[in-house]
């Protein structure tokens, strides 16, 4: 039986922090290989067995200790990374790569070469869907996969001709051989994602693994020009996962996952604030629906939350939502069913900018929205953005004012990055900019360094950045 182990390589843990969520891409091709009697594990680079995690800002001001790591390929985080892939001796290894990643594959995948050149290795996510040249940045990987990997990592591992094999790419005597993007799989047929097999991890510390990320949609309607989506995915093939496979899934992870004698606790609706720089995740029992946009069709959303109610799940769960999706029937039916915060992309409180960035919003739907959120108790993160081509001091301000006006109780903040593959990175690399930059510029990019807007003022820039401060300050909930 072939042995396969996927990777999430580590990333938070460079930044002080872990991550100990169960990466859904690769736990859906796990599953798949192992319904079809491969031994497929998951190991999870990032995880670290403890409750306790850095708050964003103490992980933004990490960000030069982060970029040492590269600086030196023999340190200690490598080889221990390097020796667990090793010792579960694998056939196979997978890595999920988005760009800020693409350093530490190489990195892992060149010294897992040099120790066992025969185990095979392919890197498929984000990256490698946009990237159709990412294997001249990653010598020792054999195979990338564009877009959905399942029936294409199946088909590989499975021994098929790879000239054959749809969204594969790899090299043939130094020629790249590129067969385009995979076909997209029915959502509905392939197999709840590996939750068990996850190497590594003692039995005692699984509790500590949030295994409650559901995917209900691959792809996304919209075509913000920041964001990755609609290149990731088949942009008009937006797949929405039915309501009984959604539903099963959850009776699952309940019935077999939670601890039913704990008390609910979510990391951003209910976490405690230990000290200045930490937070404490007390129960990982809440689901978080991990679409780009979970109520993008009403129909699906209110077929999906009338059946959570009727069936009395009594699940408490988040997702990330667009503002223009929400009204009074989809809030109630929200609250009714469990819903402890929504994360909403506002990005900006400038319609200048909004209609700029393609966002199809308005600040006025916006407020709306955020007055139906409030109206309905539910807790809310906002996210907001700046340092857009373009904006000018007065849209950031129109931002600040309209972030303090509609008060969440927390914001996420951010410089624009301009990730690889989106609309607005083309666009600029036509206009001259220069966009190859290193990891951490590309993506938690919280430094108050402007990629690539000269205009925008340093003191309201820092004074974006501080909405937080001002949040706990002013508003009654505060930091929660």
């Amino acid at each position: 039986m072939k042995k396969v182990l996927l990777v999430n390589p580590p990333f938070y843990r460079l930044l002080g922090s872990h991550y100990n969520g169960n990466p859904s891409g690769i736990a859906y091709i796990a599953s798949t290989l192992n319904k079809n009697g491969y031994d497929a594990w998951i190991y999870n680079a990032d995880f670290i067995d403890k409750k306790e995690y850095a708050n964003l800002k103490n992980i933004f001001e990490n960000s030069n200790n982060y970029k040492q790591y590269f600086k030196n390929i023999n340190h200690p985080i490598w080889k221990e990374v390097t020796e667990k892939i090793i010792s579960f001796n694998p056939d196979w290894v997978g890595y999920t790569c988005y760009t800020a990643n693409i350093k530490t594959i190489d990195i892992i995948s060149r010294k897992i070469k040099q120790r066992n050149n025969r185990i095979k290795q392919i890197v498929g996510g984000a990256h490698a869907t946009l990237d159709h040249n990412i294997l001249d940045k990653m010598p020792a990987i054999n195979y990338a996969v564009s877009r959905d990997g399942e029936v294409a990592v199946l088909e590989l591992i499975s021994g098929n001709n790879p000239l054959y094999i749809k969204g594969l790419i790899f090299k043939d005597k130094g020629k790249t051989i590129d067969n385009g993007h995979a076909d997209t799989v029915d959502y509905n047929s392939i197999p709840f994602p590996e939750r068990d097999k996850l190497w590594t991890i003692k039995e005692g510390e699984k509790e500590q693994v949030d295994i409650s990320y559901v995917s209900t949609i691959r792809g996304c309607p919209y075509q913000c020009s920041f964001c990755a989506s609609p290149q990731c995915w088949k942009g008009s093939k937006t797949q929405f996962r039915s309501t009984e496979s959604i539903l099963s899934e959850l009776v699952l992870i309940k019935e077999k996952y939670w601890n039913k004698n704990s008390q609910k606790y979510d990391f951003s609706a209910s976490s405690n604030s230990t000290s200045k720089n930490k937070l404490i995740i007390k129960d990982n029992s809440v689901v978080y629906f991990v679409d780009d946009a979970f109520t993008s069709s009403k129909k699906r959303t209110v077929e999906l939350l009338s059946k959570m109610i009727k069936n009395k799940l009594n699940m408490p769960w988040k997702c990330e939502a667009r503002a223009d999706n929400l009204d009074d029937e989809i809030c109630s039916l929200m609250k009714k069913s469990g819903c402890i915060r929504i994360k909403v992309g506002f990005e900006s409180g400038s319609n200048h900018i909004l209609k700029l960035i393609n966002k199809r919003e308005t600040k006025e739907q916006m407020k709306r929205a955020a007055n139906l959120i409030k109206k309905y108790n539910i807790p809310f993160t906002a996210y907001f953005m700046t340092g857009f081509p373009k904006e000018t001091d007065n849209d950031l301000q129109e931002t600040i004012d309209f972030a303090k006006e509609i008060k969440p109780d927390f914001y996420s903040l951010s410089i624009l990055a301009p990730y690889f593959g989106t609309k607005i990175y083309y666009d600029l690399q036509e206009q001259g900019y220069h966009l190859e930059k290193y990891p951490w510029e590309y993506f938690y990019h919280q430094t108050g360094d402007l990629m690539v807007n000269d205009c925008l003022s340093k003191e309201l820039v820092k004074k974006f950045l501080s909405l937080n401060d001002w949040n706990k300050e002013n508003n009654s909930k505060g930091y929660i």
